[in-house]
Parts: C-alpha cells; sequence; structure tokens
C-alpha cells in the first residue's frame, strides 16, 4: 500500500515535462545569483576565515575548494544537465546533474549564511534521479531506429510517478517549515502583522511594486491580513500532499505568495516556483482544456526497484520531519528559518543581561536557536566586528559596512558574515568563566583569535586602514555593549 502511494500518487513525468523542467531550471540557474552554478565566482569573493564548510563535506576530509576545481565541476555538470534535457543516458545524466549540482550546492552553503533560494533546486534534481521518459528523448530516438541500449526497462519503476511524488514532499515540507519557523521563532509578531511590516520597511529600497510595498506599510490592517494569508498558505502546504482536490489549488497559492514576496521585497523565488511545474496533473489538466486524455504511461513493475523507491521516500520523509522538530541546518536540510523574527521595531529588540550572556550561550550551542538571537536582516544584529578608530573623539565603525562603503573588496556576503560572528561571540562567551564574558588581555580566546586572523585581511582590503587602531567584537545587552574579544591591528602584518 505505501508502495502503490509513492509511486502512484502523481502522474509519471512524460518526455516533454522533462525536457521543459530541466531546461528552464538550467537558464534560471545560470542566470539568478546565488545558485550553485555561481560557485565559483562566490567562493572567489569569500575569504577563508570566513568560510564554514558544511559538515558534509567536512566528513570528506574538504574544508576549502579552488575556484578552479568548481569551474570544471560547474561546466561538467552543464554537460550532464543537457543530457538529461534531452532524455540521453537516461538515468545516469540525471544522477551526474544532481551529484554535480549537489556538490556545488554544499560548497556554496559554506559562504552563503542560512540561504534556502536554491534548495527547491536540489530536491528537483534529486527526485529527477528516479524518473525515466523515452517519449520525446534521444534514448527512445535511437532505440527505436538502432541498437541503443536502454539502462532502464519500458516499465521499470523509474517511469512511475515517484519522482513528482517525491518533489511534492519535500516541497510541501519546505512551506510548511518556514511556517513553524515563524510560529517558534517570531509568533505575536506574525500575528499581529508588525513582524511583515518590519521585513517590508527594511525591503522597501527593493520592492518591485513601489507603490504596493508603500500601501501595506501605511495600513496595518493589511500587514496584518497578509502575515495571516502567509501563515496559512504556508502551515496549510501539508494538505498538497494528501488531497488531489486541494493539491492544485495549493500549488496556486504558494505561486501567488511567491508573486507578492517579489513585488514587494527582495527575495526571488523565481526557480522554487519552476519546481512547481512537477507537482500539477498535467494529463488532467490538457483533458480539461481539450477534452481529451492525453495517453500516459502505464508503470506495470512492482518489484524490489519500487519498494526501494518506496523506502527512499520514507527515509527522506523521516529525515524532514527531524529537522523540523530540531530546527537543524544541517546542509542539505533546511528549516527555513529566514524572515522567522517577529522583529517590530530595531530598537525594541529584546538584550540579553550581561548576566545572561553565558547561560544563553550554552543553550544555543545545544540547539536551542531562540536562546540566542539571529539576524535575518541587518537591523537585527545583536553582536558584530567594529573598528576603533585611533582618534578617540571618532565613532567606531561596523566592520563589515566600512568594507562596503570604503574598501576596495568584501570579505564574504552579509548572511554568512552574521552567521559566522555569532557563532563566534557565542563559542567566546562558552569559553570563558560564566561571569566574565569580557575580553581578556591575558589569555586568547576564539575571538580575540579570530580577529586576529581578520586584522590582515582588513588592512589589505581598507586602503585607510591606519585611522584604526583595533577590531572589536562588541555584543549588546540591555546595559551597552559588551566588549568579547579585540586584536590590535598595528600587530598583524598583512598576509594572504
Amino acid at each position: 500500500m505505501i508502495t502503490h502511494w509513492w509511486l502512484h500518487q502523481l502522474p509519471p513525468v512524460s518526455g516533454v515535462l522533462r525536457t521543459v523542467l530541466y531546461a528552464g531550471l538550467l537558464v534560471l540557474c545560470t542566470n539568478q545569483q546565488p545558485t550553485p552554478l555561481f560557485a565559483p565566482k562566490i567562493i572567489a569573493k569569500t575569504e577563508s576565515a570566513f568560510y564554514t564548510p558544511v559538515l558534509a563535506l567536512r566528513v570528506l576530509g574538504i574544508r576549502w575548494v579552488r575556484p578552479a576545481v568548481l569551474v570544471v565541476v560547474r561546466n561538467l555538470t552543464i554537460v550532464a544537465w543537457l543530457a538529461a534535457t534531452a532524455g540521453l543516458l537516461q538515468p545516469v545524466a540525471g544522477i551526474l546533474t544532481f551529484l554535480g549540482f549537489a556538490f556545488l550546492h554544499a560548497v556554496n552553503a559554506g559562504a552563503l549564511g542560512a540561504n534556502h533560494s536554491s534548495h527547491a533546486a536540489l530536491y528537483t534534481l534529486f527526485a529527477m534521479c528516479f524518473s525515466v521518459s523515452y517519449d520525446f528523448s534521444l534514448d527512445g530516438l535511437l532505440a527505436d531506429h538502432t541498437a541503443w541500449p536502454l539502462l532502464v526497462a519500458r516499465d521499470s519503476a523509474f517511469t512511475s510517478g515517484f519522482a513528482p511524488c517525491l518533489l511534492l514532499v519535500a516541497l510541501a515540507y519546505t512551506l510548511f517549515a518556514a511556517g513553524v519557523a515563524k510560529l517558534r521563532f517570531g509568533r505575536q509578531g506574525w500575528f499581529d502583522g508588525t513582524a511583515l511590516n518590519f521585513y517590508l520597511r527594511i525591503s522597501q529600497p527593493a520592492a518591485r511594486w513601489l507603490w504596493l510595498s508603500r500601501l501595506m506599510i501605511s495600513k496595518p490592517w493589511l500587514c496584518r491580513l497578509a502575515a495571516w494569508g502567509t501563515l496559512a498558505v504556508e502551515l496549510g502546504a501539508v494538505a498538497a500532499i494528501f488531497s488531489w482536490q486541494l493539491r492544485m489549488p495549493m500549488v496556486l497559492a504558494w505561486i501567488a505568495m511567491h508573486i507578492v514576496i517579489l513585488w514587494v521585497m527582495f527575495p526571488a523565488y523565481y526557480i522554487q516556483m519552476w519546481c512547481y511545474l512537477l507537482l500539477f496533473d498535467w494529463p488532467w489538466l490538457i483533458e480539461q482544456v481539450t477534452g481529451d486524455r492525453p495517453a500516459t504511461h502505464v508503470f506495470t513493475s512492482d518489484g524490489p526497484v519500487a519498494t526501494t523507491m518506496a523506502v527512499v521516500g520514507c527515509a527522506l520523509t523521516a529525515a524532514l520531519l527531524y529537522v523540523l522538530v530540531v530546527s537543524s541546518e544541517q546542509w542539505p536540510f533546511t528549516s527555513v528559518p529566514m524572515y522567522s523574527n517577529g522583529t517590530a521595531e530595531a530598537d525594541l529588540i529584546p538584550l540579553p543581561g550581561r548576566a545572561e550572556l553565558h547561560e544563553r550561550a550554552t543553550r544555543a550551542a545545544r540547539g536551542q536557536h531562540t536562546a540566542w538571537g539571529r539576524a535575518w536582516v541587518d537591523e537585527e544584529y545583536l553582536e558584530d566586528i567594529w573598528a576603533r578608530p585611533v582618534d578617540p573623539d571618532a565613532e567606531p565603525q561596523r566592520m563589515f559596512h566600512l568594507l562596503m562603503e570604503e574598501g576596495t573588496s568584501t570579505f564574504v556576503r552579509w548572511s554568512q558574515y552574521a552567521k559566522v560572528v555569532r557563532k563566534l561571540a557565542i563559542e567566546d562567551v562558552l569559553a570563558k568563566p560564566p561571569n566574565s564574558p569580557e575580553h581578556a588581555e591575558d589569555q586568547v580566546y576564539p575571538a580575540a583569535a579570530f580577529l586576529r586572523q581578520v586584522a590582515p585581511l582588513f588592512r589589505a582590503a581598507l586602503p585607510t586602514w591606519e585611522k584604526y587602531e583595533a577590531l572589536e567584537l562588541v555584543c549588546r545587552t540591555s546595559c551597552g555593549g559588551v566588549l568579547i574579544g579585540r586584536a590590535e591591528l598595528t600587530e598583524s602584518r598583512v598576509t594572504r
């Protein structure tokens, strides 16, 4: 019964749909940053000090990958992608496409913070590893006119509806997890619409429909209604898995939500919307339009391959549920925590007391993410690296912004920078005695050691670095900023 559900819940992927899906996804991934196909460029602009390799790469002994190597992997991935688009050497071409994309995705993950914009593409390419369609394919054409061998039988489980069903579970989870994160980390702010209003105001410079952004910001009731609608769409996403009648309306609601986000905020979920193509019942839709139901391949095999696919589907579902419960961000999964804080105003963000830092850091290190706040936009920061001027009357400058404004280069994308600084603050506070979170001159703790590593990079990147005497990691608390770590700029030599 379980195997039948996984293989028959959705119709098989036709050759035309396979071609359109792969081709469109390739075009989007080669034109929309920061997809994995831009990994060589992204890694080239990321200083190794701010790079955090994911667990999967560390297990393989990979801490850093040179951009030149990534160029080779990217080009080989595109070659396999084109073969998969044309239906050549199925399913090997699809598997190679996924493996190449997954490697680039994993490398990217260490430089992008908690970015989840291309997870849908990763899940789609994984699902398509289990799909073969010989209509409208080079494999089918060559097999019909030559002795070209088919790697998978025409009645194999690979020709069933397993791939779209697997993707349906993954994408419905992604939406549902986003809704759960909003309830978990910013419940009241999302219930009353103030969180959405905050993010709209922060995103207004990037709004594509400025008039709509201004309208929503000026009307609290409209923000509240949009926030409720967002939660309803995201938390109701699981209904698409079990109800055929609700599936298409739900997917259309997902698309509508992404379009509104596209109009009034910065994120552009073109890739995710394209992946939804696989979730529609195209034979039924064609029948509604033309009156004739197109012929579809009838899957007949029910052997060990089908059972194995059902096991894969169940294992993926179990993994996603685990990730949801523990709010894990271990690649290749995500609990989609972005924009989940219930922030109303930047100056109203609750700050921890100095005496609470060690206890909060302990809980955060154990996976309780709410114990130590996470910034999804710059205004939400709780800790940062500051450049202390030589002139005692001059104001300190936040290092990242200083480099953006005056420097010749940037160290890393802001989302990754914020992730690294938060983790560093937690590690440093934990390494010190419970009641002494401040910087210690007589001992080198994690923050000071990291700042000493960053100091030469700062000097090399900023032409006017002589105006500053030190880099300082400062944590905001209810009683003012606490100096966590410090490194003198004059004590470090420029090394690259």
